[in-house]
């Protein structure tokens, strides 16, 4: 299942399955994802799955929608990409892997960091 890694202001990071058919991201507690920043639109952006694409859309906000540092109306998304909407940072992942806290963070902090992260080793020394 695609889903987003973002960074909180708090320098967290979180998590998000993008489990619907449309996904709204804004500043409007109404979106499916409420970011609180004065740079993001109340309604911001549409994220659309349509079988294995996933489409990122700009709904006319003033600050835009930002993949792989070009402001784009609408793209389609591929594993990896960054987005930057209102100045909030996110990552596009398509896999179906789950990151720990420090491994998200280096993910979205890092540019240019691959995907694929070292194997975690389970040995015990």
């Amino acid at each position: 299942m695609p889903k987003l890694l973002l960074l909180t202001s708090a320098n967290a990071t979180k998590q998000i399955s993008l489990r619907k058919p449309e996904t709204r991201v804004g500043r409007a507690l109404t979106n499916d994802i409420v970011i609180r920043h004065d740079r993001v639109s109340r309604f911001h952006a549409l994220l659309t799955i349509d079988g294995p694409f996933v489409t990122i859309k700009d709904l006319g906000s003033s600050n835009g929608v930002f993949v792989n540092d070009l402001r784009v109306d609408t793209q389609h998304l591929v594993d990896g990409d960054n987005i930057s909407i209102g100045g909030c940072r996110m990552r596009f992942l398509a896999g179906e892997q789950d990151y720990t806290e420090i491994e998200a963070l280096r993910l979205l902090t890092i540019p240019g960091l691959p995907i694929a992260l070292p194997a975690r080793s389970t040995s015990t020394a």
